[in-house]
């Protein structure tokens, strides 16, 4: 059975014949194809009963979708329909019925897309930092990460950085006019193939200040602890403990209040936010990108796969330089330029 075959085949049991257009179960039903004209939408919809699978488009796109989208290949028949008129499609996805129990499985083609996408989103962070100085603006620092991750094939749904005067303060500092100053955090939720990777990495210019060094410090040890613990079968709640104790450990229990802690990803840039208590399960194969942070600048995030194998960090920069933690889990130092 083919990754798409296999996915028809789960969304029939789970919610029978329907047609749905949310961005993330179109790009999950297609196996990652159905690239959207505008960024987080679908002017896609996919049909699927007993014996028909569809998608359907408006006549506008048609001829970009017949040499590009090419779906026949997944077994699906492309549907234009005109663009001034309604949708001709039949019954939609019933009112409370996701698909994102059964996106977050994660398919070993798409474990193999997820690793290409980790590396070159690396890729990318590691060649836009090699281009920051103290006096570049935060809105060009921004760019430069956009840029080069728009030129490996990305779309940059959230792109974060905050200089000297604002990476202290701000859990999400949204790029402005103000220099980078003498350290700064950049961090990016970059999709591609309709898969969402994360990463944040924090720089300095000379030697950090040691305040930002022990944020850094505490951030990454908090991380290290809960990437440890996350294996198949857990819960997110039983993570998000792991979460509260490990910021315990650190001295600063109440940490995890001032910002979400991440989650599982996937087809959405978090397909589930870990909450107390939650008790979503992690399949055998699942992406991760947990984002522990500690008031002063420091935080740590990247996108992990987590199999029976253990934990794979897809977007680790080796060359950047890492902490070691006590969890044994290596996790990114401040990037010294």
């Amino acid at each position: 059975m083919t990754e798409a075959e296999c996915k028809r085949s789960l969304a029939l049991d789970k919610a029978g014949s329907f047609v749905t257009s949310d961005p993330a179960d179109v790009r999950w039903l297609l196996c990652g194809r159905g690239r959207p004209v505008a960024a987080g939408t679908s002017p896609y919809a996919v049909e699927l009963s007993e014996g028909v699978a569809r998608v359907w488009y408006q006549d506008i796109e048609r001829s970009r979708v017949e040499a590009e989208e090419r779906w026949q290949e997944l077994g699906y028949e492309p549907m234009p329909y005109p663009w001034h008129e309604e949708l001709p499609a039949g019954a939609w996805l019933k009112p409370g019925t996701s698909l994102g129990v059964l996106r977050i499985a994660l398919l070993p083609p798409e474990l193999q897309r997820y690793r290409a996408a980790g590396a070159d989103a690396a890729a990318a962070f590691v060649e836009a930092l090699s281009s920051l100085r103290p006096d570049m603006d935060e809105l060009e620092a921004g760019g430069e990460l956009a840029r080069h991750l728009h030129a490996m094939g990305f779309t940059t749904p959230v792109v974060l950085v905050g200089g000297e005067e604002r990476a202290p303060v701000h859990r999400h500092p949204l790029p402005t006019t103000g220099p980078l100053g003498r350290f700064a955090l950049l961090a990016v939720t970059a999709e591609r193939h309709g898969l969402h990777v994360s990463l944040t990495r924090i720089v300095s210019f000379g030697s950090p200040p040691e305040s930002l060094a022990d944020a850094v410090r505490m951030a990454g040890e908090v991380d290290g602890a809960v990437l440890a613990a996350s294996n198949p079968g857990r819960t997110l709640g039983e993570l998000f403990g792991v979460l509260e104790r490990a910021y315990e450990a650190q001295g600063v229990p109440g940490e995890w209040r001032r910002h979400h802690q991440g989650g599982l990803t996937g087809y959405r840039g978090r397909e589930v936010f870990a909450t107390a208590g939650d008790t979503t399960v992690l399949p055998s194969a699942s992406a991760l990108a947990w984002n522990p942070s500690v008031s002063g600048g420091g935080k740590s995030e990247d996108t992990v796969l987590v199999t029976a194998d253990g934990v794979e960090v897809i977007t680790r920069t080796r060359e950047l330089g890492e902490l070691e933690t006590a969890a044994g889990v290596a996790r990114p130092a401040i990037v010294v330029l």
